[in-house]
């Protein structure tokens, strides 16, 4: 048997609709000055930036590229005849994978987070004690200016994203890798060859001759 409903249906009244005479007319939008805010405030934080597409190099790799006292002559950081510059390969390359992994952080340059000049900044404040400025366009313009055939351990590689110039910064390696922050995977190693980065390179700096 079915029991009986105890809750009545009300139809809903229907919407009251004011005749076109009483309405009042809708005043126009004002004009959308905070989207020049916005656009603004992105220009002045986009001195960093970065937007990989490839990740050549995990980072559970990381302990595999520091050889053991062992095995020294595994060290990838070792550099060919061609590439030898007056830098300790071995002592900047223990350096930069102490730093893989960390975690992008804008302005930073700790390993609780940094950005791609705050890698610059802190693995040459530790391997030399220089102080480098903490800005992308400063550094491109500061220090000696490279070839890319003659690129060497410890050269600042730049990049740009085609709207703000200079706007990223890595440390090249050897054989074409360079290690850098990006904003998506914190600091990685990467390629030269890869499509999206050597499309968007600029040139070369070298800190130390």
């Amino acid at each position: 048997m079915l029991k009986s409903n105890k809750y009545l249906l009300v139809p809903s009244p229907k919407p009251l609709v004011s005749s076109p005479k009483s309405q009042t007319p809708s005043l126009k939008s004002p004009v959308p000055y905070y989207f020049i805010l916005v656009f603004t405030g992105l220009l002045l934080i986009m001195g960093c930036v970065s937007q990989p597409r490839f990740r050549s190099e995990p980072v559970e790799r990381k302990k595999e590229r520091i050889a053991s006292p062992e095995e020294p002559q595994k060290n990838e950081w070792t550099q060919p005849e061609s590439e030898k510059t007056n830098i300790d390969q071995t002592k900047m390359g223990k350096i930069i994978d102490s730093y893989l992994g960390t975690p992008y952080k804008q302005g930073g340059e700790t390993k609780k987070g940094m950005d791609c000049s705050g890698l610059a900044v802190a693995v040459y404040q530790q391997y030399s004690g220089f102080k480098l400025p903490h800005d992308t366009k400063k550094l491109y313009k500061l220090v000696k200016r490279v070839d890319k055939d003659d690129l060497r351990y410890g050269d600042l590689v730049f990049f740009s994203d085609g709207w703000f110039g200079v706007s990223h910064v890595g440390i090249y390696t050897k054989e074409g890798k360079f290690a850098h922050s990006t904003d998506d995977s914190g600091v990685i190693v990467s390629s030269l060859d890869e499509d999206y980065y050597k499309k968007r390179y600029i040139g070369a700096r070298r800190v130390i001759p």
